[in-house]
């Protein structure tokens, strides 16, 4: 008898633990938003450097570069030794323009400027190039197995590397430029020192990833590019492609049928 009201007793604490829920109450208020950040004034400050048509570093006349905060009136020039400084510009993300008569302009994209000291950014212009492509030509060929666009041209000697730039149009366009909406791909071509032949032999499914089908137009502008491809070119954030500006005044342009 003492040991069955020891199991009955059992039984009720057991059954009391596993009838118990907890409850939650609704969610509290959100809290207030943190203070913002401190808002801190600085320097901006660095250097540009200068390329020739040779890729040549130019070591003197750096003075002169024009640097203006995009969205602002905030400006500076640099000084003999290429070198710029903003003063006094506070906590911010900041794009940078910089141009020099005859070079091609850049900009420094996306500066996150904390403030509270110094910070550094270097830029890189090219000259423009003063000649054309002389000529140029695109084509079709076939093998057994894959189909090539082959773009050959010719353009005037230099007892230094040149370089070419290809800017292929959209479909169907005779419009091709180097305007970032303007083109599909682009490929650059290096004519050695006293050359004045080029070609470059693309495979079609190149094309055929940006939107090509067989039947379609393919046109091709070229431009001289100053000696230095990567100064004076900085990206379109909004195309994802690159844009150039050390190039020549007047592309070439040529157009074939794709297969």
């Amino acid at each position: 008898m003492k040991a069955e009201k020891i199991i009955i007793a059992l039984s009720l604490v057991l059954l009391g633990a596993t009838s118990c829920k907890k409850q939650t109450g609704a969610d509290g208020a959100q809290g207030p938003q943190g203070a913002q950040g401190p808002v801190l004034s600085g320097n901006l400050k660095g250097f540009v450097s200068h390329y020739d048509l040779n890729s040549a570093k130019i070591l003197s006349g750096l003075s002169g570069d024009t640097l203006t905060i995009d969205g602002t009136t905030l400006m500076a020039t640099t000084d003999a030794s290429g070198a710029y400084t903003f003063n006094n510009i506070t906590t911010g993300s900041y794009n940078v323009t910089v141009k020099h008569a005859g070079f091609g302009s850049t900009k420094m994209q996306s500066i996150q400027f904390a403030g509270g000291g110094d910070t550094y950014r270097n830029a890189l212009i090219s000259k423009i190039p003063n000649a054309n492509v002389v000529a140029l030509n695109i084509a079709t060929t076939a093998t057994t197995s894959i189909n090539y666009i082959v773009t050959t041209g010719t353009i005037t000697a230099a007892p230094y590397q040149q370089t070419v730039l290809l800017f292929f149009g959209n479909p169907n366009s005779n419009t091709p430029s180097s305007v970032t909406s303007a083109y599909s791909n682009s490929y650059s071509v290096n004519v050695p020192a006293n050359s004045t032949t080029f070609s470059k032999t693309i495979p079609t499914l190149d094309f055929y990833d940006a939107n090509y089908i067989s039947g379609n137009i393919i046109a091709v502008a070229s431009y001289m590019v100053g000696g230095n491809v990567n100064a004076s070119s900085y990206a379109d954030l909004t195309n994802n492609k690159t844009i150039y500006t050390a190039i020549s005044s007047s592309p070439v342009i040529a157009s074939t049928i794709i297969q």
